[in-house]
Parts: structure tokens; C-alpha cells; sequence
């Protein structure tokens, strides 16, 4: 090491900064270390520092893999597994207590093709999922971080739509559903602005006119926004057939 003008040893350069996955106490939180908590009798698994990929997760003989980022309590997650048996879903959730919650409500229900993990959804879209392996992505309700500091931390940002489609199919859909008018005027943007992904308002129109499980519909935040008469925004992105 050089010495420094000053005749002091110059200090070390600083490691690069690893990307975090997950805090033990926080909600949204990106992946620092946490505490093991693997229960034997439940089907949830916390990823800490190392998450294991998504083929790792899916069990043989599913020829259709589901993702729902932050199912809370598990109430959508809980019918799409039960509407579609022939369909692996994969509920990824951010805080430890609802991911053990949600993973309960399978258990009890008797599901076995639906699993929790406990990490951070944005990193682990990124680099655990090999590319188009996945038919559909639901993000409902997402956070929208209203005040104005807080917002590099919602779940879409401009870098959001390119790994959405990676890890989809083509032909895969992205399904949203927002209430906040600020957030979903965001969502639009963002998406609307990809060339990853397009807007498919006929499977919008389908999904909403169909049985629960399939998509938008059941979540607990839906019925609470309802009950209150709020808006609900709900959209259909697909990735093109042709895209690779």
C-alpha cells in the first residue's frame, strides 16, 4: 500500500456494499440477515442470505409456476391454490410473522401446491428465478409509500418491467391492482412506457368477470377498500410472444 501524502498509510478501499434482502423486524425490508426460522410443520421457508432458487421450491410434475409478491395473509394465495391444483404457487413475503400466518391458512386448508418464502420480492425476481419460468406475477396492494422520501422504496420503479419479464414467459401475465391514484398513475407509467410489457385489456376484462383465484380477486385489502368504497385499479400486462 502507498503511503499517503501525509506520511499516514492511505486508508483501504471500502468492499462494495452487498445488496440486502431482509430485516428481522422490518416489513419491508432488504436482505440482511435473519433469523432462521424453518418450521418443520409449515410450508415456509426464510430465505436469509442465500434464498434458494425458484426451481428449487417447485416441486416435480408442476407444469405452471404462479408468483404472488406480498401475500400478507395468504387470503388470494390460499383460493388460486385451491381454484388451480395443477399450478405451483409461490407466495413472497417480506415480514416473517405474515409469511408463517399465510403458510398456516395452506396447512389448515390442507394445500399443498402453494409455499411461502420470506424475502425481499425485487431481489429475488432478479437473481433466483431462471428466465421465463413463470406464468404469472400478482402484485396486489402493493405499499405505495406515500410520503414523498419514502417512495424509491415502492416495488415499481423504472428498472421494474425488464425483470418482471425476465422472469415471465412469453405470453406470461403481470396482474396489479392498486387503490392510490398517485401510485397507480405510476404503475401505468412505468409499465406503459416498457417495451417488455403490454397492457391486455381483454385479460382484464376476463379475469374480472371470472371465479375468485384466478386473478385480482380475493385479497383482504380488496375487501376492506370496497367496504370503504374506494376505487380499486386493476391491470393485465403480457409479455410478447416473441420477446425472449
Amino acid at each position: 500500500m502507498e503511503p499517503a501524502e501525509s506520511g499516514r498509510p492511505a486508508a483501504p478501499a471500502p468492499e462494495p456494499r452487498r445488496a440486502q434482502r431482509l430485516h428481522a423486524a422490518g416489513r419491508l425490508s432488504f436482505r440482511r440477515r435473519v433469523p432462521e426460522v424453518r418450521a418443520q410443520d409449515l410450508p415456509c421457508v426464510v430465505g436469509g442470505e442465500d434464498p434458494p432458487a425458484l426451481s428449487d421450491l417447485v416441486p416435480e410434475g408442476y407444469r405452471r409456476v404462479e408468483i404472488e409478491v406480498g401475500p400478507g395473509k395468504g387470503i388470494f394465495l390460499l383460493a388460486a391454490a385451491q381454484a388451480q391444483p395443477e399450478t405451483f404457487f409461490l407466495g413472497i413475503e417480506a415480514a416473517v410473522a405474515y409469511g408463517r400466518h399465510a403458510a398456516e391458512r395452506l396447512v389448515h386448508a390442507g394445500v399443498r401446491n402453494a409455499l411461502l418464502l420470506v424475502d425481499n420480492a425485487n431481489l429475488y425476481l432478479g437473481d433466483r428465478i431462471e428466465p421465463g419460468t413463470v406464468d404469472r406475477i400478482h402484485v396486489y396492494y402493493p405499499d405505495p409509500w406515500p410520503k414523498r422520501r419514502h417512495r424509491k422504496r415502492r416495488f415499481f420503479h423504472e428498472g421494474m418491467p425488464e425483470v418482471l419479464a425476465r422472469a415471465l414467459r412469453p405470453g406470461g401475465h403481470l396482474l396489479v391492482a392498486t387503490d392510490n391514484a398517485c401510485y397507480a398513475g405510476q404503475i401505468a407509467l412505468v409499465l406503459g412506457s416498457s417495451t417488455f410489457l403490454r397492457r391486455d385489456p381483454e385479460e382484464e376484462r376476463r379475469l374480472l368477470g371470472g371465479p375468485p383465484g384466478f386473478g385480482f380477486t380475493p385479497t383482504a385489502f380488496e375487501r376492506k377498500y370496497l367496504a370503504e368504497g374506494r376505487v380499486l385499479r386493476r391491470y393485465a400486462y403480457r409479455k410478447p410472444e416473441a420477446a425472449a
